[in-house]
């Protein structure tokens, strides 16, 4: 296979198909390394967690952090640069709780966020009525270039410090992103991106009541943002 890189090791070009990210990481990584910096992830997290009475994917993100300011080129993403604010995000269960104990810790209110994104969660409501296999719906171009419900008028995320997974591995190192179609995003920098999904999924089990696990298979249920919002508001309701 030949590796599409600039001279910085990224992944030149930008969001395209996921398995093309996934087969790109599998040849500049090797299978020693996936696999070792996933153990380590997943002790260094529950394990600092567990003494700093934090959660572990609190600690995870934090360390997220720490690569991409300290392992890589200067990030150009900045406050109020919203470019890539404008596509589908999916996350976790866990993901998912950490944003509403984010938004919670800052008034961020849920209701307000529903309402000012109703275009893009009636979208998704409507095929979720319909009862549509879920490997029949391409999710993301239903929101497609709608801003993503927790983006602020002035351009910049409500619950920034908790975002997701897939808002994290958006980055921009070349230049400042000109349109919303993403062209400028850059992947495959960090060998985390190999791994996070599967970290985050492993905390996840993890986390969950013993009585309640399954056999971990490397991943756990997504959904999109707005779909989250609805199952918040139908709780709330009840």
């Amino acid at each position: 296979m030949s590796l599409k890189t600039d001279r910085n090791g990224m992944f030149i070009y930008g969001m395209t198909n996921t398995d093309e990210l996934g087969g790109f990481l599998k040849h500049k990584f090797s299978e020693h390394q996936i696999q070792q910096a996933y153990e380590y992830l997943v002790e260094a997290s529950e394990g600092e967690a567990r003494d700093e009475k934090t959660s572990p994917l609190s600690v995870f993100w934090q360390h997220l952090k720490k690569v991409y300011n300290e392992g890589v080129p200067p990030l150009q993403c900045h406050r109020g640069c919203a470019h890539c604010c404008h596509t589908g995000v999916s996350c976790t269960q866990l993901e998912w709780d950490g944003i509403v104990k984010n938004a919670e810790e800052n008034g961020v209110d849920l209701n307000a966020v529903l309402e000012r994104s109703q275009r893009t969660i009636n979208k998704v409501d409507e095929v979720l009525k319909a009862g549509k296999n879920l490997d029949q719906v391409d999710w993301h171009r239903l929101v497609i270039n709608q801003p993503c419900p927790f983006l602020s008028e002035e351009g910049a995320c409500e619950v920034y410090e908790d975002r997701p997974l897939d808002c994290r591995m958006v980055v921009a190192f070349r230049g400042v992103c000109e349109s919303k179609k993403l062209e400028h995003a850059q992947r495959g920098v960090v060998l985390e991106e190999a791994v996070g999904a599967t970290v985050i999924a492993k905390l996840q089990h993890d986390m969950t009541p013993k009585i309640k696990r399954r056999k971990f298979r490397g991943t756990q249920p997504i959904k999109l943002l707005q779909h989250w919002l609805i199952l918040w508001k139908q709780k709330q309701k009840k």
